[in-house]
């Protein structure tokens, strides 16, 4: 199964416009007559802050999931600042067989995705990446897809009854 949100980003990438252009009017206006215009200070340096904040606490609007062959896939990102840290490119890659667990967990306004996948020394190591921005109906087929590929490695004897 594969699932793509980069459709999603080309809107959120207006938004970074529109809050970088409401950042240079800020400027603007506080270097031109100290700041004040007329009797009010509009400042909207605050308000870009929050917003960025907010869209930074959301996650990384790009997510990408490929479950075709015998390797699982995911890719989650933020093309716009992606090159300024490692937090905002995420890239995972497992065979199916070492999947053991899932489990979705939802916050206000963000979801995440942990993934259970057994190691070489024998323990497991979660991987966790938000999922925000997926629809519905495709947190339905994610954990469809999941679900398929767990009861596969039951059936073939990669995962125990009681270690899930």
């Amino acid at each position: 199964m594969r699932l793509n949100t980069e459709s999603f980003y080309r809107n959120l990438f207006f938004i970074y416009i529109i809050l970088g252009l409401m950042l240079v009017f800020d400027l603007v206006v506080l270097s031109t007559d100290q700041g004040t215009m007329g009797q009010t200070t509009l400042r909207l340096g605050p308000i870009v802050v929050v917003v960025l904040a907010f869209l930074a606490y959301r996650g990384n609007p790009v997510f990408t999931y490929d479950s075709d062959g015998e390797v699982i896939i995911m890719d989650s990102k933020e093309p716009s600042f992606m090159r300024m840290n490692r937090i905002f490119n995420k890239h995972y890659e497992f065979p199916k067989r070492k999947l053991v667990g899932y489990s979705f967990s939802k916050w206000p306004f963000r979801r995440t995705l942990s993934l259970k996948v057994s190691s070489k020394d024998g323990g497991k190591k979660v991987v966790t990446v938000t999922i925000s921005y997926l629809s519905r109906q495709d947190i339905k087929d994610l954990e469809r897809s999941l679900r398929g590929i767990i009861s596969k490695n039951k059936k073939l004897g990669y995962i125990e009854e009681n270690a899930v």
